[in-house]
C-alpha cells in the first residue's frame, strides 16, 4: 500500500512543483491511514485546502476508498522569489 501511495503522490508532484510547492509521504498513522506533508508554497498557500481535497485526497481515495488522508503543513517558505 505504501508503494502505491508514493506512486500516486509522485504523479501529483509536477503540478505542485509548478506552483512552488511539493508533497512528502510522512508514513501511516496508528489507524493505517496515510499522512502526507505539504511543503514549500503549498504549505501556506491560501488554496492549501483545495490542494488537499481536490488533488491529494481524491487521488488517494480513488485507489483506497476507505482511507482518511491526514495532511500536515511543512515549514512555511512562502516566498515568491
Amino acid at each position: 500500500m505504501e508503494e502505491q501511495i508514493r506512486e500516486t503522490l509522485e504523479s501529483l508532484r509536477p503540478a505542485l512543483k509548478a506552483d512552488g510547492g511539493n508533497v512528502e509521504f510522512d508514513g501511516m498513522d496508528k489507524d493505517g491511514n496515510p499522512v502526507v506533508r505539504l511543503i514549500g508554497f503549498c504549505g501556506c498557500c491560501h488554496a492549501t485546502a483545495w490542494t488537499h481535497r481536490l488533488r491529494i485526497e481524491r487521488a488517494l481515495k480513488n485507489k483506497f476508498p476507505d482511507v482518511q488522508v491526514a495532511i500536515l503543513l511543512g515549514p512555511a517558505t512562502c516566498t515568491t522569489e
